[in-house]
């Protein structure tokens, strides 16, 4: 899975805006660039085409006239030995170099016509792709920049899960007994718990003497019975 080193948001955001930006400039002049090519074509093949044609026709005119004016010169003059048709010699030399310029003109229209045809298919070849691109890639491209932006920021809007509280636990040394008896630690004499005495125990059991042996480190219990006094030896007369 591919990742991403994002450091701020508003790098694609003024990215996006550098974008729209370009996109404008680029759409401003591609349009003043198709404007100049068919203001030049128009130039070229409507204007420049027709006004030639036209200077073509009427140099053709002149020629015809200026032609016409020589020979009616000529004729009233021929009874003369002196003909004086220089003027008309002359507007009829104008007219001819008129009509080769006008001619000359026309062709290098026809000729400049296929070239600059050439020249504005190569420029079509190249800058049609990028028209293409700003009419209907630059909407995706623009689209696909917003969601990067809304799913960073909804990302930076997440909290951190906070982490799970744990129990304290407790080692067992330091840890209490389950029950309210304390456990006795060595060294020490456990406390003995009192008992109710029963009434139905004899007397003698509640007078035996506890006598204790040492020697093995053990300690015996010597019980000694006590014989309960009857009735007749405490009425007994002393002899």
């Amino acid at each position: 899975m591919s990742q991403a080193n994002v450091r701020s948001t508003d790098a694609i955001k003024q990215f996006k805006l550098a974008l729209i930006t370009y996109a404008e400039d680029a759409r401003v002049a591609l349009g003043a660039m198709e404007m100049e090519i068919r203001q030049v074509r128009n130039w070229l093949e409507r204007d420049q085409y027709t006004y030639w044609t036209s200077q073509v026709k009427r140099s053709e005119e002149k020629i015809a006239e200026a032609r016409t004016e020589l020979n009616r010169r000529r004729l009233s003059q021929s009874n003369s030995d002196a003909v004086s048709d220089s003027d008309q010699k002359e507007a009829l030399r104008i007219a001819e170099q008129r009509l080769d310029a006008a001619e000359d003109k026309v062709e290098r229209i026809k000729r400049w016509g296929p070239v600059l045809e050439h020249a504005l298919s190569e420029y079509h070849s190249q800058s049609q792709p990028l028209s293409d691109k700003l009419s209907g890639g630059l909407a995706g491209s623009l689209a696909m920049l917003e969601r990067m932006i809304v799913a960073l920021e909804e990302y930076l809007a997440l909290e951190a899960p906070s982490a799970p509280v744990l129990p304290p636990t407790s080692s067992p040394d330091t840890s209490a007994p389950p029950s309210g008896r304390s456990e006795p630690t060595p060294g020490s004499v456990a406390p003995v718990e009192a008992r109710p005495v029963d009434e139905s125990e004899s007397e003698s059991e509640q007078l035996q003497p506890e006598l204790s042996a040492k020697g093995t480190g053990s300690a015996e219990v010597i019980t000694m019975p006590i014989a309960e006094p009857t009735g007749d030896e405490t009425t007994r007369p002393t002899s």
